[in-house]
């Protein structure tokens, strides 16, 4: 009964831990970066009217001179508001297709958030029988790594059983950089 009950544990303590990490990251942005409302500015036709105290907050003394309102005009200078919204490209691109060997065929997709690679997929990879699946399940994570972390395709090792998937994931990276704007 206890070993359910840590397994019980174990998972939840997972699952709380996946959703926080795949949770969106602006919830977590703190909130100096929140967008405040933009305050109107006084334009230089704006007066300030200085009103007479009300009655009941003037001393019980009957006034010696009548109650006058003042009219003030204060020049401003309009100040520019700019709001500085940093301009982000995304662009999502497939690369060729290419052959790995007899096994099948492999086309990377990637996406470029401002010059850099943020995602990547494999759209097409070698499965036409089980032991092609199954090296295609242990070498496609280990390339999408390397790709997300590599500065170009040079620094991609692949896996030492799949080399022809690691060649042709090599090239249709390649192929899809070349297509960045």
């Amino acid at each position: 009964m206890t070993k359910h009950r840590v397994l019980a544990s174990v998972g939840f303590t997972l699952g709380a831990a996946i959703v926080l990490i795949s949770w969106p990251p602006t919830l977590f942005t703190p909130p100096d970066t929140y967008q405040r409302p933009i305050e109107p500015t006084p334009n230089a036709t704006s007066k300030e009217i200085t009103p007479t105290p009300s009655a009941s907050l003037a001393p019980q003394i009957a006034p010696t001179t009548p109650p006058t309102t003042r009219t003030t005009v204060i020049p401003t200078t309009p100040t520019p508001v700019t709001s500085v919204k940093p301009t982000v490209t995304s662009q999502t691109i497939n690369g060729d297709i290419f052959a790995a060997s007899k096994y099948g065929d492999v086309q990377v997709q990637i996406v470029v958030t401002n010059g850099v690679i943020t995602a990547t997929k494999a759209l097409i990879y070698p499965n036409a029988d089980s032991r092609s699946s199954s090296l295609s399940a242990l070498a496609i994570p280990i390339l999408i790594e390397q790709t997300l972390i590599a500065k170009d395709n040079s620094n991609i090792q692949g896996t030492s059983q799949a080399s022809y998937t690691t060649d042709a994931w090599i090239a249709s990276l390649q192929s899809a950089l070349d297509k960045v704007k």
